[in-house]
């Protein structure tokens, strides 16, 4: 016998995965003598699978090389054993003598067993006439602890579509990336494989608490025991016999995208079990080179089938995609359940949701107030507050700090502005021509008629800061787009606001994306007649890219710029948005998007997540990289070669606060209406592709409503994940540059998502649910599903 190294064989599930092992060289003796003797186990636990279970039953009976002995294992089911016992007289029928499950009903078989070779075989699967006699002659090698073989799947009706090769694990098959030779692996798959009877009985078989019980689609049982197995006898191997072929029936309901998702989040949270017991490098290392290798050239192979005419090959990429970040999330979920039952382990009362936090801005050149703790929702105190910090108009920073019971005096509240905004209030001051403050306290301050402590009168007056770019000669014409489908109790305070810009030259239009409803359209109209500026517009589409691109076709402005339905504008908010268009390559700018309250859990959650605020540091984003701009000039800071830039839209800004060139991103085609969410970060992430320039200026301010419930919030979270994982969807499809860029760094980005000190989780607290990171991942894994529907459905329509 020769065995080959294997190639690449790795997976998430358990199956046969490669691993680095000591293997015969070419001419290697296999030994002599009789084969070993086997005794065939097979696990049955429902009568509705009683045509399978025959026909499996008799395909061991009918093979090459007969079993010595073949025992069936009825998992707590009586009417199943008699019937069995009934049917098959010569065969050792037992029941399961340890909990419901498959693990135990294989150590029941197990322990029942003759044969020096234990093989399994699932009861709705069937063996090739030689399949034992593929398996048994590599035990003559004495190094050899265990054995499996091929899975064919075995469809009731066709093979879906969408479904990659490269997830046929989770139907119970062998999947693209196993070896097509002998091979070590790290370990076999269930449904075909088998032991030698002394090792399993060394390490006391199967753990219970892994497995399939009953339809539950989980797994990982053979992953952990063959680990076990060669940490038993690390001189030992477990083999990989793609000869040796059982064929596994795939029913109906297993080919489908809801057992997909079931089964897929059910692997991860089997491999956090896994991985605690047998540590995360022997438990993950294999999964961690089948994410590197398999699944990127899976992805790229259902590209290439698009461009060759095959439209499911968008499917099978995006089915690849969804089904990692669904694993992840699943492993994610896991990891989450177990710290928290540690935690409820220490202290069993139920942790508390943040206290609500007070939001407000203040203007250094006109004192700080004091901030009293009351007025909380329902009568609670605030627990903290969160302080927008402006000079001369300018924000310089947020700044939270905790309230004491009876709130934070005006000096106080001064010493953390001080320790937080030092450097960037000595760095504006610098850029005016003032000297820098040594100390922010009341002793160098003067008084701002009882708002508290201020700065030095020298400094006061935001109309003559030298930071303040001067206004342009020609204020061009913008028009600002409002869609709405006139379900928000905000909606006529954000026209409010939009009416009060410090601002020239504009129109607002508002698009009605719920026209069948006559309240938009009356409210509109009544402001019309004393405000021309106000223009209405409806959209019967549903969805608010159609009414986004309604409003750009409706737009007159060379600068259109767009503000959702339940924000309230800052009075400098629209010129900021013009300030930002530099010169001719900044086809867009974003503006800050701050929390209007934080009363709720919810909110104040949602700012944990990142919120919508990007900071109050003006940045210019391209494809090479981003600039940051200070007050007294600018600096290009090259991302490293393991960012993810550019493909982090999310860092551009949010589509509640931004605007364009009006001719640019008409060019762009402007929003894709085939994105259920994300339309706005598809569109940020195409104009930096686009090799146009986006800046950020965080003096566009707008405050946003949060929603305020748990509900709503998770529903939230969800959409965020499916408009992310459609917008990579489409990158991957449409250009074949960013695609091998993009899959060069998905490893990467699955890191960031998942790792709890990276950017994008590093603020979120001890009382942030894991929920809603779950159900982020789950919307990121299932985006690609979602977006390559909407294609086939804008296809059908255009036909």
């Amino acid at each position: 016998m020769t065995i080959h190294a294997g190639s690449a064989a790795t997976s998430s599930a358990s199956s046969p995965t490669s691993d680095p092992v000591a293997v015969l060289g070419p001419g290697a003796p296999v030994g002599s003598g009789p084969a070993p003797t086997v005794t065939v186990v097979v696990c049955v636990y429902t009568e509705r699978r009683w045509p399978q279970i025959v026909r499996a039953v008799g395909s061991v009976l009918a093979q090459d090389r007969p079993a010595a002995q073949v025992v069936v294992v009825v998992d707590h089911n009586p009417a199943l054993l008699e019937r069995v016992r009934a049917t098959f007289p010569e065969l050792t029928v037992v029941p399961s003598t340890g909990p419901r499950g498959l693990s135990a009903a294989r150590n029941t078989g197990l322990a029942r067993a003759i044969g020096e070779i234990v093989a399994f075989l699932d009861d709705d699967a069937e063996a090739e006439p030689d399949w034992l006699a593929r398996l048994l002659p590599h035990y003559q090698d004495e190094r050899v602890l265990a054995v499996g073989g091929h899975a064919v799947p075995a469809w009731e009706q066709e093979r879906p579509r969408w479904l990659p090769p490269e997830f046929d694990w989770v139907v119970g098959c062998s999947f693209t990336g196993q070896p097509t030779e002998v091979a070590p692996v790290r370990n076999v798959i269930g449904c075909n494989m088998s032991f030698r009877r002394s090792v399993l009985e060394r390490t006391a078989g199967f753990d219970p608490a892994l497995g399939r019980v009953g339809r539950t689609p989980v797994g990982c049982e053979e992953t952990e025991l063959c680990i076990r197995v060669r940490r038993l006898e690390p001189e030992g191997m477990v083999l990989y016999e793609p000869a040796a072929q059982v064929r596994h029936r795939v029913t109906v309901d297993r080919a489908t995208w809801r057992y997909f998702r079931q089964r897929c989040f059910s692997e991860g949270r089997s491999k956090a079990v896994v991985a605690r017991l047998v540590g995360s490098d022997a438990g993950l290392a294999t999964e961690r080179a089948y994410t590197r290798r398999t699944l990127p050239a899976g992805v790229r192979r259902g590209l290439r089938q698009v461009r060759a005419g095959d439209r499911g090959g968008l499917l099978r990429s995006g089915a690849i995609v969804a089904g990692l970040l669904v694993t992840a999330a699943g492993y994610l979920s896991a990891q989450a359940l177990r710290a928290s039952q540690a935690t409820s382990a220490q202290a069993p009362r139920r942790r508390a949701d943040p206290a609500p936090v007070r939001v407000l801005a203040v203007e250094l050149s006109e004192g700080l107030p004091d901030v009293p703790d009351t007025g909380g929702p329902d009568g609670v105190r605030y627990g903290a507050a969160q302080v927008l910090v402006r000079l001369h108009g300018q924000p310089l920073g947020v700044v939270d700090v905790a309230l004491p019971a009876g709130g934070l005096a005006a000096p106080a509240l001064t010493a953390a502005i001080r320790a937080r905004l030092a450097a960037e209030i000595d760095a504006h001051l610098r850029h005016d021509g003032l000297p820098p403050l040594d100390r922010l306290d009341p002793g160098s301050l003067g008084q701002a008629s009882g708002t508290g402590d201020a700065l030095p009168a020298a400094t006061t007056g935001a109309g003559t800061c030298p930071s303040r770019r001067p206004a342009v000669a020609h204020t061009p014409f913008v028009s600002v787009v409002v869609p709405t489908c006139g379900r928000t109790p905000l909606f006529e305070s954000a026209l409010d606001s939009l009416a009060a810009l410090d601002y020239p030259h504009y129109e607002i239009v508002v698009v009605d994306n719920a026209p069948q409803v006559t309240d938009t359209a009356r409210i509109v109209a009544g402001r019309a007649v004393d405000d021309p500026r106000f223009r209405y517009a409806g959209e019967a589409r549903p969805g608010v890219a159609h009414a986004r691109n309604r409003g750009l076709a409706e737009a007159r402005g060379g600068i259109v710029a767009f503000a959702d339905d339940d924000v309230i504008v800052d009075p400098g908010w629209l010129r900021g948005l013009v300030d930002g268009f530099t010169d001719d390559e900044v086809a867009g700018v974003t503006g800050q998007v701050l929390a209007r309250e934080l009363d709720t859990p919810a909110q104040i959650w949602l700012e944990q997540y990142g919120g919508y605020g990007k900071g109050c540091q003006r940045r210019r984003f391209d494809r090479a990289g981003i600039m940051t701009l200070d007050p007294g000039g600018a600096r290009r800071v090259d991302q490293p070669a393991p960012s993810l830039h550019p493909y982090l839209p999310g860092a551009y800004g949010s589509g509640a606060n931004m605007a364009f060139r009006t001719d640019a991103l008409r060019r762009l085609g402007g929003f894709d209406p085939r994105l259920r969410s994300g339309e706005d970060i598809d569109l940020l992430l195409r104009t930096v592709l686009a090799r146009h320039a986006l800046a950020y200026e965080p003096g566009a301010i707008v405050w946003h409503t949060h929603r305020r419930e748990p509900r709503a919030l998770r529903r939230t979270m969800y959409l965020y994940g499916v408009g992310l994982g459609a917008v990579l969807t489409k990158c991957l499809a449409s250009d074949p540059t960013t695609r091998r860029d993009l899959l060069r760094r998905l490893p990467g980005g699955v890191a960031y998502a998942l790792r709890p000190g990276s950017a994008k989780n590093n603020r979120k607290q001890e009382s942030y649910p894991a929920t809603l990171t779950a159900l982020e991942l789950c919307g990121l894994a299932l985006g690609p599903a979602y977006y390559a529907a909407a294609a086939a459905r804008l296809g059908r329509s255009r036909r």
